[in-house]
């Protein structure tokens, strides 16, 4: 082989690998997952010390003011400092809330809370809330929520 050749070569594998790297940055830095800020967010918290805890994913059916919930509302859950994504609603029924502790005190406080809305719109707590205990509790918990209005639009 030619020395020509093989220096080619080489300059069009290297243009090859570059090409590729920056195809990756581009759709890597091009795509963005927009998580929905808690309320609750903190700059500094303790966080949970190891390997994090297997989340809770709830669902159930849901009421607002004795009646089937709407289709298509937002159901999330929160601790003190973590949070659901927000989940959409079946008539009646909500599926994949999915929450679990980020920091000591979401373990120490051990409470999460249920919310109907978005939670920089209007939202309406659940009268049912879900106490935290990992030992000997199966990952999928079933829990039907009440609510006594729906959030104003």
């Amino acid at each position: 082989m030619n020395y020509k050749n093989v220096t080619k070569q080489n300059s069009l594998f290297r243009l090859g690998l570059v090409s590729l790297a920056v195809m990756i940055f581009a759709v890597v830095g091009c795509s963005t997952t927009e998580v929905e800020p808690t309320p609750y967010d903190r700059d500094i918290f303790t966080p949970v010390a190891g390997p994090p805890p297997f989340p809770m994913i709830f669902e159930g059916k849901f009421t607002v003011d004795g009646e089937p919930g709407p289709a298509d509302s937002t159901i999330y859950a929160e601790f003190i400092h973590g949070g659901s994504p927000r989940s959409t609603t079946f008539e009646g029924e909500y599926v994949q809330v999915i929450l679990g502790p980020v920091s000591t005190d979401d373990i120490e406080h051990g409470i999460i809370s249920f919310y109907l809305g978005t939670r920089d719109g209007d939202h309406v707590k659940a009268e049912e809330t879900w106490e935290w205990g990992t030992v000997g509790k199966p990952t999928n918990q079933v829990l039907d929520l009440t609510f006594p209005r729906l959030p104003e639009s």
